[in-house]
């Protein structure tokens, strides 16, 4: 299986992901995130300055994604681990398009112009067909 293809199931199919991160103390911390867009480049999310997650994404680095899709008997689950960095704004129009989840969580202009773009640029992911044996391990910006 080609990472496009697994990108491409995380981004299409599974659409929302669970990140997790460590705070400060190195605390975990896990969360639901919408996958703005998932390539063969990384894993592209969105969040807004003012909320923990961002923070700890500036003072770790590093994070943890796990996504699960079930279908009938096909159950799906990709996980991918990596370093992330900040794009800011940059990306933010092609993150938000077709997204339409943004006008839930930041329902006014105002937050979302607000919004910083991360990408998962560099790590290790692994899909796992659960109910059919198949299990790939893929790299991403490596």
């Amino acid at each position: 299986m080609k990472v496009s293809e697994i990108m491409s199931i995380l981004q299409e199919e599974m659409k929302a992901a669970v990140v997790a991160t460590v705070d400060i103390k190195g605390k975990p911390h896990a969360r639901y995130v919408n996958i703005g867009v998932a390539n063969e480049e990384g894993v592209f999310f969105m969040t807004h300055p003012k909320t923990n997650f961002y923070q700890q994404l500036q003072d770790h680095p590093h994070i943890a994604i796990t996504g699960m899709k079930e279908e009938g008997y096909l159950i799906q689950v990709i996980r991918m681990e990596g370093e992330v960095r900040e794009l800011g704004k940059e990306k933010l129009e092609r993150v938000l398009a077709n997204n339409p989840y943004v006008k839930q969580v930041y329902p006014n202009q105002e937050e979302q112009s607000a919004i910083h773009v991360f990408q998962l640029y560099r790590g290790e992911g692994f899909y796992h067909s659960l109910t059919q044996g198949h299990k790939y391990i893929f790299k991403i910006g490596q």
